[in-house]
């Protein structure tokens, strides 16, 4: 189920941040059935917390010059990446040896893109009044591309390339191995795959620290998790305050982490205090003590009743050691709701107040998609989300012991 209003990991034609599980999501044509194949969630687009206003800066010139070699008399592309899409700006056709110039009247930062096709491009970051000159190879821009004389930011973003294509490699041993269903292969590079993703996550977390107020290391954030390095989202978003806003996938991107920040791993879990289906008042903080499993789900829900198979298993094999579930459920009416926990046994802690998505709960806990799943400590602290399937089990497992 789908909404304008979704979100669950960030999704831009430059940040490539996607929704990998399938969901229920916060949408207000959606039906009340079970959904059978989940939904993808789209970015939140209202009720933020606000970014500064854009700052105002004196239109200039933006120059961009250049060649691709192997683009004789070929159109090439100038575009802006934006939240939403593409914007195109300018093709002209290559000259005898794929030169090109754009010139670019503009008042904000922008991540500009130039390419040959829609799959052969390469990015800049440019400010009002900056120039670049690139040259490139028409066989593959992104690769070859090299910045002759550009400011900072277009050096930085050649340097992120650079980080991470180190993964290049090893992906394609990977997609062979799988086409050649050789087990042996596989796992022997989904090893150095793990190893050097290791490495990556490692590099690119010093890239961000060496300068997080920069749109670069804004697009550098796609290669680390949101949820576990959540603090590099928000080191760089409030670094950035006061310098890129009216960029438009920074006002965006910002926008919904500042939001996000007291739902982050770290924080105190929001306080809940909801009816229970005997219509006596629960709230979370008369868990504390206890590991809590804060489930977010539906009776209307697919991918939440088939998880439930799951969340019963580890509550049977933890509950006796402190763990709890408060199941918080954003049914409409009452009765699929009871029939729900009945037919699934789901025997632990449930509330709702039945009023679906305009439950405070979606609101405090910037709810896009269900199932979702917070963990909580004794003291109410979030040390984990999104926990399903066997991670949930390891979670635990690592918590109370196997």
């Amino acid at each position: 189920m789908k909404k304008n209003k979704g979100m669950k990991r960030f999704y831009y034609p430059l940040m490539g941040i996607l929704l990998m599980a399938a969901s229920c999501s916060n949408t207000s044509s959606a039906k009340e059935e079970i959904v059978q194949d989940g939904a993808v969630a789209e970015l939140v687009t209202g009720g933020q917390e606000e970014v500064k206003a854009k700052v105002e800066r004196d239109a200039a010139n933006v120059h961009i010059e250049g060649t691709v070699t192997g683009a004789a008399n070929s159109p090439i592309y100038l575009q802006i990446v934006e939240s939403k899409g593409i914007k195109a700006i300018d093709t002209i056709t290559g000259g005898p040896n794929g030169e090109y110039s754009f010139d670019y009247m503009s008042d904000q930062p922008e991540f500009y893109r130039v390419g040959v096709n829609e799959q052969n491009s390469f990015y800049m970051i440019l400010y009002p009044g900056e120039s670049v000159v690139a040259k490139s190879n028409i066989d593959n821009l992104f690769k070859t591309y090299e910045i002759i004389e550009g400011p900072e930011e277009c050096l930085r973003m050649k340097e992120m390339n650079t980080i991470t294509s180190m993964m290049d490699s090893i992906n394609m041993i990977l997609q062979a191995a799988q086409m050649n269903k050789d087990q042996n292969m596989f796992q022997n590079a989904l090893t150095q795959h793990d190893n050097i993703s290791i490495r990556m996550n490692r590099e690119i977390k010093a890239y961000i620290s060496r300068k997080p107020a920069s749109l670069s290391s804004l697009a550098a954030l796609q290669n680390l998790s949101f949820d576990e390095e959540f603090d590099y989202y928000l080191k760089v978003v409030q670094a950035l305050d006061g310098i890129a806003n009216g960029n438009d996938i920074y006002d965006n991107m910002a926008s919904q982490i500042l939001n996000m920040k007291n739902v982050a791993v770290g924080a105190v879990a929001p306080e809940i205090t909801l009816s229970q289906p005997n219509g006596e008042v629960m709230s979370l903080s008369d868990l504390r003590g206890q590991y809590v499993l804060i489930d977010f789900w539906a009776s209307w829900c697919g991918p939440c009743r088939r998880e439930n198979p799951n969340v019963k298993k580890v509550y049977e094999k933890y509950h006796e050691k402190g763990f709890e579930i408060y199941g918080v459920s954003l049914d409409k009416d009452m009765q699929p709701w009871l029939n729900a926990i009945g037919q699934d046994g789901l025997e632990w802690r449930h509330v709702s107040d039945l009023k679906y998505w305009d439950s405070q709960v979606v609101k405090d806990y910037q709810i896009t998609g269900i199932p979702l799943t917070i963990l909580v400590d004794k003291e109410g602290v979030i040390i984990a989300k999104n926990l399903r399937g066997e991670a949930l089990g390891l979670k635990l497992a690592q918590i109370f012991g196997d």
